[in-house]
């Protein structure tokens, strides 16, 4: 079972795009060893049908990385604010 964790993160990008490649969470920074998936998130979330508009939309870049410890991660880029873009730390995946 996924561990939800919902905590904004410090990340450092790829110069050329915005795959993470280290993060900082509690502390401890985190080497990006590989991406395992890479998404983006437009959609309204569990909005009901009749609230769906165009200016309520998600705005997001979602990842599965996993860090150099053989961790699993989902990292998201909310980018609904253009002058504050925002990365949090949503799940770590536990292994079966």
């Amino acid at each position: 079972m996924d561990e939800f964790i919902g905590e904004a993160v410090e990340v450092e990008c790829s110069p050329d795009s915005p795959r993470p490649v280290r993060f900082r969470w509690r502390g401890e920074a985190r080497e990006v060893a590989e991406v395992l998936r890479e998404w983006v998130d437009a959609g309204h979330g569990d909005l009901p049908p009749h609230s769906r508009r165009w200016y309520n939309r998600r705005h997001r870049r979602g990842f599965e990385v996993r860090d150099a410890k053989g961790e699993r991660f989902i990292l998201y880029l909310d980018y609904s604010r253009r002058d504050r873009p925002t990365w949090f730390l949503a799940r770590k995946i536990v292994a079966p």
